[in-house]
């Protein structure tokens, strides 16, 4: 990572208010004003929400046009069902983001509640609090399984 990534990092938990708004760390909050997505994921098989800044889903533009073995319609394609695929939302003034009242009751939340937030660099992932143990528990259970993983990360 170059020295121009604003990172996002360990596992957080938070609380989301009736209106679905909880408050991201200063550091996990992107530029004032710049947009995030909401595109709805499988983590290691488990269902979350993955907010991506705009420059990762810039960067997921980016990919979709270099790829050398993509035809325009497909890339075409790509395009589109990545744009129909995210929610755009931004950062309010008190640094609270709001998952959209939908959105939240189709991933399982409740409202209000607890959410659980994994840091992925330019990106960050909610999970219920339940899914945010087992997301725990799989990766420790990947790292433990996969020594090629484990010995790239060093722990």
């Amino acid at each position: 990572m170059g020295d121009s990534c604003h990172c996002r990092s360990g596992h957080l938990d938070r609380q989301l208010d009736p209106k679905g708004r909880f408050s991201l760390p200063v550091d996990w909050r992107p530029a004032y004003g710049e947009s995030v997505f909401f595109v709805k994921v499988k983590v290691e098989g488990i269902p979350a929400l993955r907010v991506l800044t705009q420059t990762a889903f810039d960067r997921k533009l980016s990919d979709i046009e270099s790829t050398q073995e993509a035809n325009p319609a497909q890339k075409d394609r790509a395009r589109g069902i990545l744009y129909g695929s995210v929610i755009a939302s931004k950062v309010n003034e008190q640094g609270k983001l709001a998952i959209p009242k939908a959105l939240a009751e189709a991933n399982g939340f409740t409202l209000p509640g607890a959410v659980h937030l994994v840091g992925r660099g330019e990106l960050f992932e909610i999970f219920t609090p339940q899914n945010g143990e087992a997301i725990e528990a799989a990766e420790e259970q990947a790292r433990e399984d996969d020594p090629v993983l484990s010995g790239m990360l060093g722990f």
